[in-house]
């Protein structure tokens, strides 16, 4: 029994505190790549919408854009619509704008609510901003 005692308090103990060290240090090891990943893919991130922004800062420089070129197309000819309509509604002119096709009604409204929902929050939001963030990067 004293035999049993002692080879189990000796070298399959110390078997046993090497293996569980090997697996703290895989675990630590796996940790801590996982963490290396995070930060580059946030490092990724923050380039990717750093990039975004110096692209809409240089189309904001030019009236001929590509995205303000894109907006009037679809907001020019929806506007004149939209404007036809209420004139013929209010002052009862004898017009008779007719109803946008079934897949046009649906995108119209989706572009009315991205121009003033989403438009009017985004600047709600550079108002409510935090001052200061923007130095600090966000």
């Amino acid at each position: 029994m004293s035999a049993l005692l002692s080879f189990l308090a000796g070298p399959l103990l110390a078997a046993l505190l090497r293996l569980a060290e090997a697996r703290l240090k895989n675990a630590g090891a796996r940790e801590s790549e996982a963490a290396g990943l995070a930060r580059e893919a946030i490092r990724a991130e923050v380039a990717a919408r750093a990039e975004a922004r110096a692209l809409l800062v240089v189309e904001g420089e030019h009236f001929f854009s590509a995205a303000r070129l894109g907006r009037l197309l679809f907001v020019l000819p929806l506007g004149l619509w939209w404007g036809a309509v209420m004139a013929d509604s209010v002052f009862a002119f004898s017009w008779n704008v007719a109803a946008l096709p079934a897949p046009l009604d649906d995108w119209a409204g989706a572009i009315l609510a991205s121009l003033f929902l989403v438009d009017g929050m985004k600047g709600v939001a550079r108002a409510w901003r935090v001052p200061g963030a923007r130095e600090n990067g966000g």
